[in-house]
């Protein structure tokens, strides 16, 4: 469908005739992106659709995919792309010495997909470097990105994303779960083309976590938590012991814990099983 208005950045309502390309417009119903669209006898908006996306994904995979080839060769190691292996039927975007697999992903990958490709490295006795872009990049990490993270003894808990259009690696570090809710905690450090050579020779600080404390703001938040699995906890603890979980927990405090449970750390102090998140690149450590 042809739109002639649409919103920009500011919630501007800019008329299509007017409108500039290389800017981001949105649409005045849905809030969906749309693209501006320049023909030899008109300017209109339409919705972005999947072969648009598609494209752009290709594009960003290719550019991010050129500049880590660039990276490795850089630093002395044999780079071949997308070699072929008939035993895991897979094609790493990087092979590196015959025995590391480098992928660069940028569209959305259900863990069960990574688990199988993972695995398929694994069982030809590789190891693998996932790196995300596109879709999954962000200034912070977020859970939908735990799924991929990786073990360092230098790094700890990490995670790597790459920006393909500002050639910017970021390296999430010491990545760890603080406080009754579980918020991901995590330092990272940028590298530029220019240096991203200095990957594997990252020696980063550590920053000491300490434990923290229930407050009057977490029990208010505490009390507010009604989703289904938090409703069958607090019901299970009361009815076990005959306090609430907000009483039980108001003096208690929270270590940082490793990124790897399903349950939020106030759920686990209240019965719940520590059960693990599926995190393919971890499964030798759990």
């Amino acid at each position: 469908m042809k739109m002639y208005a649409a919103l920009d950045k500011n919630g501007t309502l800019i008329y299509a005739k007017t409108a500039l390309m290389n800017q981001n417009y949105y649409c005045c119903h849905c809030d969906k992106k749309v693209k501006l669209i320049l023909t030899e006898t008109r300017k209109y908006f339409r919705h972005i659709n999947k072969v648009d996306n598609d494209i752009n994904e290709r594009t960003v995979h290719v550019e991010g995919k050129n500049i880590l080839h660039k990276a490795f060769v850089s630093m002395g190691y044999g780079v071949v792309d997308e070699f072929y292996l008939p035993k895991a039927k897979q094609r790493p975007d990087l092979l590196i010495n015959q025995k590391l697999a480098i992928e660069y992903q940028c569209a959305k990958l259900n863990v069960h997909i990574l688990e199988q490709r993972v695995n398929g490295y694994q069982q030809m006795g590789m190891s693998s470097i996932w790196i995300l872009g596109g879709t999954y990049l962000a200034p912070k990490v977020s859970r939908e990105h735990l799924k991929f993270l990786n073990y360092d003894n230098e790094l700890g808990f990490y995670l790597l994303m790459l920006d393909s259009s500002t050639k910017l690696l970021t390296i999430f570090h010491h990545i760890r779960f603080v406080g009754p809710f579980s918020k991901i905690y995590s330092q990272k450090i940028v590298l530029s083309e220019d240096n991203m050579n200095q990957v594997f020779e990252f020696h980063p600080p550590t920053t000491r976590l300490l434990a923290q404390s229930m407050n009057e703001k977490l029990l208010k938040q505490l009390r507010q938590k009604n989703d289904l699995i938090s409703q069958r906890i607090k019901l299970e603890f009361y009815e076990k012991n005959k306090i609430t979980v907000e009483s039980f927990l108001a003096d208690k405090s929270f270590l940082p814990q490793e990124p790897i449970y399903q349950h939020r750390a106030w759920q686990i102090a209240c019965g719940a099983n520590k059960d693990y998140l599926n995190q393919p690149l971890l499964k030798r450590l759990k």
